[in-house]
Order: structure tokens, then C-alpha cells, then sequence
């Protein structure tokens, strides 16, 4: 049975054969993927980066997914919204950068997706991202 569901569905994010083991605690560690974006039809796909995902804060659903590459700062503040599923709630990133999306996560893989904007010399370029990463 699937996170022991019949016994653990009265307590949310938590499995285990007493559900005494937090679903997000599951799925920290390192993974590497590689960061496609697509702007005006054109994909940009980036070098391949380790993330890591860690627990965050006290709430049994929240978690953070941020590069191991000190040079690149981004930090995606996730949400699971089920076992498996999350939204993106907020990202630090760098300045006049605003990402959203959502995404899906496993013990061996995550992969997240949306838009994001910049504001480059007073225009703002939109396009949409997604990256695959694999423990």
C-alpha cells in the first residue's frame, strides 16, 4: 500500500508503518538536472547543477530546493500540496527576476516547471522553464 495510505491518511505528509516518518524528509538530498529555458520559441538549456532539497521551517509541507553552486543563489520555496505534488510558493533570485510554477517529487527525482520574468533595461522578457533532476 501506497505511504501506508488506509492508516496514515488522517495525518497529512507523513508515512511509514506507524506514520511517524515526514514525507519531505524523504526526499532530502542532492540532484543533479539541467535547467531548460525557453524564450521567444528559442530553448536555452543551462550546464548541468546539483540541487539540493532540504526541509523547511516547522510546517510539514514546506521544503526548499536550491543550487549546491554558490555562484548561483536561486532558492524555490516549495509547498507540497500531496504526497507527491508542490507549488512553488516563493523564490529569492536575483534582482527584477519573478518565478513561479509548481512541480512533482520523488525519493529519486523532482521536476519543476512554470514562467518567469526579468526586467532587462526597462523591458520585460517572459518565457517558461523546467528542470528534470535525478538523485
Amino acid at each position: 500500500m501506497l505511504n501506508n495510505e488506509a492508516v496514515c491518511a488522517y495525518k497529512e505528509f507523513y508515512q511509514g508503518e506507524t506514520c511517524d516518518t515526514e514525507t519531505r524528509e524523504t526526499y532530502v538530498g542532492i540532484y543533479s538536472g539541467s535547467p531548460v529555458t525557453t524564450i521567444e520559441g528559442i530553448d536555452y538549456t543551462g550546464s548541468r547543477t546539483d540541487y539540493s532539497v532540504v526541509k523547511n521551517g516547522g510546517d510539514i509541507a514546506k521544503f526548499k530546493i536550491s543550487t549546491t553552486d554558490t555562484s548561483n543563489t536561486t532558492v524555490f520555496f516549495c509547498k507540497l500540496t500531496s504526497d507527491s505534488d508542490f507549488v512553488i510558493e516563493s523564490v529569492d533570485a536575483a534582482d527584477d527576476v519573478t518565478i513561479s510554477g509548481s512541480g512533482t517529487i520523488s525519493t529519486t527525482s523532482f521536476r519543476m516547471s512554470g514562467t518567469i520574468s526579468q526586467n532587462q533595461r526597462g523591458q520585460t522578457i517572459t518565457g517558461t522553464f523546467v528542470i528534470n533532476a535525478q538523485q
